[in-house]
């Protein structure tokens, strides 16, 4: 029978390094395994592995105030594909021109 890998005292060794920053693959180096052992077993224990903020994301950004319309004789309107599209203004359904 094959011997587990993930031993408690590795797993708790591994969790200090993962709570000082230390990236997947440092942590496989040090424990002679590969980067997606580290994550696997991170996703199977994550109440001690907690995820991540991926560092490629964007910081949130301040809401900046809706910009005014810039023809009252036009509105902008969303299509079922999610595309933002300016259009004429129809008075019956988007109410008198402000």
């Amino acid at each position: 029978m094959r011997a587990e890998f993930w031993t408690e005292d590795k797993i708790v060794k591994a969790e200090k390094l993962w709570s000082d920053g230390m990236s997947a693959r440092a942590i496989a180096e040090l424990f002679g395994s590969k980067k997606n052992t580290v994550i696997m077993m991170a996703r199977r224990n994550r109440d001690r592995f907690p995820a991540r903020q991926d560092a490629r994301q964007k910081p949130p950004q301040a809401e900046a105030a809706p910009e005014p319309p810039r023809h009252p004789d036009r509105v902008k309107r969303v299509t079922f594909s999610g595309a933002e599209v300016t259009m004429p203004r129809v008075p019956f359904i988007d109410g008198p021109a402000p």
